[in-house]
């Protein structure tokens, strides 16, 4: 599995995070305990990372993901009640355009912590499945 250990950190630090805050609190206190806890853990840490997004070459703009963790695990935290399947192409269109391989959804608003591993789409089945 690819960047298993420092997926782990990712886990143990939202663990840890949701112990302490619990649920229902607006996102940013979330991603911002993130960020102190990552830190801590001696982990590089980049809030609301910009990602490109263009077309054909052109550029459309920028969004701007939660954090990602050692330039490798891109963090989008779920606000909804639900972790939907739009909630996993967004995460997949991010990773293919920050060229990552790996990312993961929080959602901390629930009893229970949810997180969810997301793999980018291999090129290869990116061009299968435009065929």
């Amino acid at each position: 599995m690819l960047h298993k250990e420092l997926t782990q950190q990712v886990i143990n630090a939202a663990k840890a995070v949701h112990a302490e805050l619990g649920a229902g609190l607006p996102h940013n206190f979330y991603r911002e305990a993130m960020e102190i806890e990552l830190r801590e853990a001696g982990v590089v840490v980049e809030v609301d990372k910009a990602v490109k997004i263009s077309y054909r070459g052109q550029s459309l703009g920028e969004l701007g993901a939660d954090f990602c963790v050692n330039d490798a695990i891109l963090c989008l935290l779920v606000d909804s009640e639900e972790i939907t399947p739009d909630d996993y192409g967004k995460s997949r269109t991010l990773l293919k355009s920050l060229e990552l391989d790996v990312g993961l959804l929080l959602k901390f608003n629930g009893a229970r912590l949810d997180i969810r591993r997301v793999e980018a789409v291999p090129a290869k089945k990116q061009t299968q499945a435009t065929a």
